[in-house]
């Protein structure tokens, strides 16, 4: 039952992930696309560690693994939020011109 909650949240995130790019008029590249599936791909693998271990009867092991692995996600979910999902660079503007000098 796990399995099928956290695949059904990962495509659910998914398909959020695609809309929004939609409606903010994102051009994402091919390989962008395939480093955001790959991360949705470890999310799940994170998961589903947490849960083999929590059947194995070894809850200190999970929070270990899913603490050690969930680092890399995070880190990894930043990056593409940042340099992936963030939308066009806006132009840097310039101080005004007091007129003054010195």
């Amino acid at each position: 039952m796990p399995e099928l909650i956290i695949g059904a949240v990962a495509a659910l995130a998914a398909t959020g992930l695609v809309r929004y790019a939609r409606s903010h008029s994102l051009e994402i590249a091919g390989w962008q696309w395939l480093l955001t599936a790959l991360g949705f791909l470890y999310a799940m693998f994170i998961l589903e560690v947490i849960v083999a271990f929590l059947r194995e009867g070894t809850p200190k092991g999970a929070v270990v693994m899913g603490t050690l692995l969930g680092f890399i996600a995070v880190v990894w979910g930043v990056l593409l939020a940042r340099f992936v999902f963030r939308g066009p660079a806006r132009p840097i503007s310039s101080p005004p011109e007091t007129g003054g000098g010195v």
